[in-house]
């Protein structure tokens, strides 16, 4: 774990007592159990948050945000970051990912700088957080393998430049026409709804109006984004719960729902069964 010490050594020790860490070859995962607040942290490796409820404030690069759940939240190297007040929370993850990493994946996509996230809010899809639960049941394995560990930290490793925005621009997108800012809002959508994507959201990425997006929207798809956003859910909820794999709790959350019965609700509204009899059947 040395090689994060430049980190761990600012953490307070009744915080680390409290806090779970699993070290591999190029992350380090965290699961504490409270935020820690007064202490400005200067960040050598990228930081990855991953709340599981609304964080307090906080500020980073002197800038105040609130992390909401299913939104994960990017921290470079050179960035600093405070926890405005202590407070308690649900285990939540948080890695520390050696830079070194991520800057051999952009060699192998033909970017030879350092990598930097643009945004500190990031939308994520459900193959970025099983990756982070995959990587977590492995390190906890008596037996676990270090060539499993390096291959989940490059699959995580290159799935957070692909997915977040970057200074690599990989994907600019060039639309023509509302064929192609629709077609645009649909991947968005259909990659990203398991986290809190909002109409903003959308928007930014496509680059329009939220007057014009939901008016093209409408006239295209023949419902709303938000009727859209539920059908992906409550459609990749159906294929979850089939594989008897996963829990209703667990398909919830994965489904990008706030909470079991907002999920229920909605999907006993759109499908006519409850969640645990389409389960059951």
């Amino acid at each position: 774990m040395t090689q994060f010490n430049d980190f761990i050594d600012q953490v307070p020790n009744e915080v680390l007592q409290k806090t779970k860490i699993r070290t591999c070859n190029n992350i380090v995962l965290f699961k504490p159990l409270v935020y820690i607040g007064g202490i400005k942290f200067n960040v050598t490796d990228y930081h990855i948050v991953i709340p599981s409820e609304n964080t307090p404030e906080a500020l980073f690069n002197n800038t105040r945000i609130c992390v909401g759940q299913r939104k994960i939240l990017t921290v470079n190297p050179g960035d600093t970051v405070s926890c405005i007040n202590k407070a308690p929370a649900k285990p939540y993850y948080s890695l520390m990912i050696k830079p070194d990493l991520l800057h051999k994946i952009a060699e192998e996509m033909n970017f030879p700088g350092d990598v930097r996230f643009e945004n500190f809010l990031n939308p994520f899809s459900i193959e970025l957080f099983q990756m982070f639960k995959c990587l977590e049941r492995e390190s906890n394995r008596p037996d676990r393998l270090n060539l499993m560990l390096d291959s989940l930290e490059i699959q995580i490793a290159t799935l957070l430049i692909r997915e977040f925005k970057t200074n690599m621009k990989l994907y600019t997108p060039h639309l023509q026409d509302a064929d192609s800012y629709i077609r645009l809002a649909l991947e968005y959508i259909q990659t990203y709804f398991s986290s809190n994507i909002t109409l903003d959201d959308i928007c930014k990425e496509i680059h329009v109006s939220n007057y014009h997006f939901i008016r093209m929207f409408r006239m295209k798809v023949g419902m709303t984004p938000h009727r859209y956003l539920l059908k992906v859910r409550i459609e990749k909820a159906k294929e979850l719960l089939s594989t008897n794999h996963y829990s209703v709790t667990e398909t919830a959350m994965l489904c990008g729902f706030e909470s079991v019965p907002h999920f229920s609700d909605t999907f006993k509204k759109l499908t006519g069964y409850s969640p645990v009899d389409y389960k059951n059947q």
